[in-house]
């Protein structure tokens, strides 16, 4: 993983999260939402909802590494959660709301931690070992990388 900033830049990007996925989804109407861009692509129902279960996972492993030293961190298949999730069945505002909750919570844990913490670590299985504040830095990221792939759904929608 690249280098992430210092935790303090990290943190603004993380809690921007619910304000770049809410611009996003501004305004999306609902046959929109279910709008397949392309053969094996998602809807923008399916990214809202993977971004709030991917919150899940991600308020557990950066619990894990406050708490925990050296924590092996668990791996999900994103394929599989949304199919067997039912993700396009998912409200998409709904699920923003949902991501709200749950980055704001963890938000407020973040911002109580003192910078050192930021350099504690966890073992992911398939990315190796990462610091606290890259996993920070990578979920901000992880939200602006999904809102940008809804902007050119929705492109793709008016084009139609």
């Amino acid at each position: 993983m690249p280098e992430a900033p210092n935790h303090a830049e990290a943190l603004i990007l993380f809690r921007r999260g619910p304000e770049i996925l809410d611009a996003s989804l501004r305004g999306v109407a609902e046959d929109e939402s279910r709008f397949v861009p392309a053969p094996r692509k998602w809807t923008i129902r399916q990214i809202a909802r993977h971004l709030t279960d991917t919150e899940i996972v991600a308020g557990m492993r950066l619990r894990q590494i406050i708490a925990e030293d050296n924590p092996q961190l668990a791996v999900f298949d994103q394929d599989f959660w949304a199919d067997r999730l039912a993700y396009n069945d998912c409200d998409p505002f709904d699920s923003a709301a949902k991501f709200r909750l749950l980055r704001g919570d963890m938000s407020a844990i973040l911002e109580r931690l003192p910078a050192a913490d930021f350099g504690r670590v966890g073992l992911h299985p398939e990315r190796g070992v990462w610091t606290l504040g890259d996993w920070v830095w990578h979920f901000g990221r992880h939200v602006e990388m999904h809102a940008g792939q809804i902007d050119a759904i929705r492109e793709k929608w008016c084009a139609r």
